[in-house]
């Protein structure tokens, strides 16, 4: 026993040298991580090429600082396994090669049971939780274990397709970092867990109406099953007061046992505390909600720009709207089932930065509540004069700040 245990010790040794020295590699080894301007921003013209698979060369005029000033925060922390962040969006293409290594995994549907079957595809509920094998998420839609990106709209299930609007708010949470491919997330090391609850756009005049039936069940699933951060980027159309109600008692629910819930202010350019263009979540008010506007690279509200893809621009308001992020991240995409990146945009993908930074304060505070993550959070943002009025906190979200804020909370 000795020999092997002496073994083992050297192996806990040299494998804490190597993430040290990993961690230290700042700006990491990503090769697209060039194109993360929201991650470094130097000002003057930015060129990014907003496809990695063909030459699209854009540039963007910006302002040196207005970024998330992560690569400081990088040299506290960059993540840990052990913080769970669950991600509500239509489906995933979790397979990407950026993202297969932080997917959460159940540890109750892990290894193998007392028959010697491997609990992942034995077709038990083994963790007693009410759902078969669902180790990496669940599929709320078809009320399956693999959440993968087959969608239909919520009004015909013969309306079936591959959507991908989850993949890019996957890598801005937690795409690897550091090895060697692709982008780096702003955790290199997380748990990310999927929860499908399908399209988010349908078509005109229609109204998927179990939508927030799906989401609530699928809030309650990431509480009951050990997730602090919800990312939702994305809403709901249906008001039916009996599904609202739904929903809004599944906010709750996630309050009272100490997630936080982060949304997107959304992309009307509304201001949302005068109920103009407002959606739920949106228009919750339940503490334990946190939602944020979109900018650009000069810490400005983004507005509709006709090469973006944009409708309207980022919605705000003081009262409704707590923080800002910037939404131009280079990040995970797919092309022709192959795992490539592109340029994302809208407040679909300013939410998970919030939600990235949240889960990087928790890799150093993991006893912070709900509340007071989002305290510090709002404390810490980088103050700029376009949000005065505008949001809650009047700033962005600063990566470094908010660490700093969580580590020394906990002393």
């Amino acid at each position: 026993m000795q020999p092997r245990y002496w073994f083992s010790l050297a192996l806990v040794v040299l494998s804490t040298q190597c993430v040290a020295r990993a961690q230290q590699q700042i700006p990491p080894n990503d090769p697209f991580y060039r194109y993360q301007f929201s991650f470094h921003n130097p000002g003057g013209k930015l060129a990014i090429n907003t496809r990695s698979y063909r030459p699209s060369l854009k540039e963007f005029e910006a302002e040196k600082g207005i970024d998330l000033d992560v690569e400081r925060a990088w040299q506290i922390t960059t993540g840990s396994k052990n913080v769970v962040v669950a991600i509500l969006d239509d489906g995933f293409c979790y397979n990407h090669p950026d993202i297969r290594d932080n997917l959460w995994h159940n540890p109750g549907e892990t290894g193998n049971d007392k028959n010697g079957f491997d609990k992942e595809a034995n077709g038990v509920d083994d963790d007693h939780n009410g759902y078969v094998d669902d180790v990496i998420g669940w599929d709320f839609m078809f009320d399956s274990p693999d959440p993968d990106c087959h969608i239909f709209d919520g009004m015909d299930k013969a309306r079936i397709a591959a959507a991908f609007h989850g993949l890019s708010v996957m890598g801005i949470i937690g795409a690897k970092g550091n090895n060697g491919i692709g982008v780096a997330g702003i955790n290199w090391d997380v748990s990310m867990m999927l929860l499908k609850i399908g399209a988010q756009g349908i078509r005109q005049g229609e109204v998927d109406s179990l939508r927030p039936e799906r989401a609530a069940k699928a809030i309650r699933y990431a509480v009951d099953n050990g997730a602090r951060i919800i990312n939702w980027s994305g809403f709901v159309d249906n008001t039916d007061p009996e599904q609202i109600r739904t929903l809004r008692e599944a906010i709750t629910y996630a309050g009272k046992h100490n997630v936080l819930i982060v949304v997107g202010a959304g992309n009307t350019a509304s201001d949302l505390d005068t109920g103009e263009g407002c959606k739920f979540p949106q228009c919750f008010d339940e503490d334990n909600l946190i939602r944020v506007a979109g900018l650009d690279f000069q810490g400005r509200l983004l507005r509709e720009d006709p090469g973006s893809g944009h409708v309207g621009g980022s919605s705000f308001g003081l009262k409704r709207v707590e923080i800002a992020a910037l939404e131009l991240n280079f990040t995970t995409d797919i092309q022709g089932g192959v795992g490539t990146y592109a340029l994302g945009a809208g407040t679909s993908d300013a939410a998970p930065v919030v939600s990235g930074v949240a889960a990087l304060m928790l890799s150093v505070n993991p006893k912070l509540t709900a509340m007071q993550l989002k305290k510090l959070l709002m404390e810490s943002v980088t103050k700029l004069p376009a949000l005065k009025g505008k949001v809650g906190s009047g700033g962005m979200v600063n990566a470094y700040r908010a660490v700093l804020a969580a580590k020394n909370s906990a002393n």
